[in-house]
């Protein structure tokens, strides 16, 4: 380590023993330089976000970490999920809160306040994550959420993907930075580090650490597989040929991805009300990975989910897409319409959220496609929701003409909307109504799509 780093970190005041500890260890030095090798071309002195669940894989990152803030002086802040899943959840997301605070690291626990789940627990669970971590740090005007996904997890996600018969895509699907939509990226900086390295920094940074007891449950198809590791590694399955395999198919998915972009831009729009339409002769035109990709993009851009529909059920809608009967169906959250030769992608009209706006100049993530805004600096409560068919018949009885807007129906069905407590219309964003009866400015609610800011 060169003296003029370890001087600067020195004279701050915030340097914990710990992490002087750390400064000082050469093989802890040597992991952090890699790790900040991963990181400071996206971050730089961004503030940031990480991931943090109390095992030791996510404490080793926080270790890292901070001395990545130490050294660029940036802030950065822990977010712990309370799923609210097991009873001992909450206890623990404490646990990790002052583990992370013996080290001066700033945290925030997030708990889930909704329903519990009974089934597809693990998948559940991890969309839930994914949503609450979406919704604060775009509240807070974070760019990236680092996750501790390291060697180990790659090669686990690999077998748990071969087995579902998945394609170079799902194979790879554990990317060093990932655009969860576009303001927000997952940054995996530890792929390249196995669980002994982590554990290095783990053990000289806290004195214990939380293990989740789903680690060694038989029912999921990920611990049976981590069991199985060392009997598979006798068979000639080692970690370095797995890996090896893993950056071939990065290689080709890098090829493949050209020509996924290029299609894009050739039958693929999307549209600021939240959207997309496809030109039909894709499906003539285009190889069936390529067709396949094209269409997951369109799904993903409408629904905003941050995984696809299942491998089976898209390949079935491409094939009706490529018939001249096909309709409509429905698939992922999305309506799939086909008129003459283009296809057009809606948001179900179903499950859509309904988000109360109380607070002066207000916003907030709507149904996980909108950013919603209220600029007005009074109390009053307003709440946003769907137009749907009610606010349809409102702008009719109110003889408001939105024809200019070439909005199609089931676009403006599921567009955001804003109501006061009586149950009125005041203003609809995409559509330029603004209730006459209230002095309404072009400023006091607004609304922007998330894949567009």
């Amino acid at each position: 380590m060169r003296q003029s780093y370890k001087n600067h970190l020195m004279k701050r005041k915030d340097l914990t023993v710990v992490s002087f500890k750390l400064l000082e260890d050469k093989k802890i030095n040597h992991i952090y330089f890699r790790f900040k090798e991963k990181i400071l071309p996206f971050i730089g002195k961004e503030k940031f976000a990480i991931a943090v669940s109390g095992g030791s894989d996510s404490l080793a990152l926080s270790a890292l970490a901070k001395l990545y803030s130490l050294e660029n002086d940036n802030d950065f802040v822990a977010l712990i999920i309370d799923h609210k899943l097991r009873k001992e959840s909450a206890n623990e997301a404490k646990q990790t809160y002052k583990n992370l605070a013996q080290n001066k690291i700033k945290a925030k626990i997030l708990t889930y306040q909704g329903e519990k789940f009974s089934s597809n627990i693990q998948k559940k669970a991890r969309d839930l994550r994914y949503d609450l971590f979406e919704k604060y740090c775009t509240k807070n005007k974070i760019k990236f959420l680092i996750l501790a996904h390291h060697q180990d997890d790659l090669i686990e996600n690999f077998y748990i993907r071969l087995i579902r018969g998945s394609g170079i895509k799902g194979l790879t699907s554990l990317q060093n930075i990932f655009e969860y939509n576009k303001h927000f990226y997952l940054l995996r900086p530890l792929l390249n580090f196995n669980k002994e390295e982590l554990l290095i920094v783990t053990k000289k940074s806290y004195s214990s650490w939380i293990e989740d007891p789903s680690n060694n449950n038989d029912k999921f198809l990920r611990v049976r597989i981590r069991k199985m590791q060392s009997k598979l590694q006798k068979e000639g399955f080692d970690p370095k040929r797995i890996i090896k395999t893993i950056e071939n198919l990065n290689t080709a998915k890098d090829s493949l991805d050209f020509y996924i972009i290029k299609s894009e831009k050739k039958y693929l729009n999307f549209y600021k009300e939240g959207y997309a339409t496809l030109k039909s002769s894709l499906f003539n035109n285009e190889a069936q990975e390529v067709i396949f990709r094209v269409v997951i993009k369109a799904i993903h851009f409408v629904s905003g989910d941050y995984y696809p529909p299942r491998s089976d059920s898209l390949k079935k809608l491409i094939k009706n897409l490529s018939s001249k009967s096909f309709k409509s169906s429905t698939l992922g959250g999305c309506l799939i319409e086909k008129n003459k030769n283009i296809i057009s992608i809606f948001r179900e009209d179903r499950n859509i959220a309904v988000e109360t706006l109380n607070k002066n100049k207000q916003r907030k993530n709507w149904d996980d496609r909108f950013l919603v805004y209220k600029n007005l600096n009074i109390q009053q409560k307003f709440v946003v929701k769907k137009l749907g068919n009610n606010g349809i018949e409102y702008l009719k009885k109110n003889k408001f003409n939105d024809h200019g807007t070439k909005i199609p129906t089931h676009a403006k069905i599921t567009l955001p909307s804003f109501w006061n407590n009586k149950g009125e219309l005041l203003f609809v964003p995409f559509l330029n109504f603004k209730n006459r009866k209230y002095n309404i400015k072009n400023d006091s609610f607004a609304a922007s799509y998330l894949r567009f800011i």
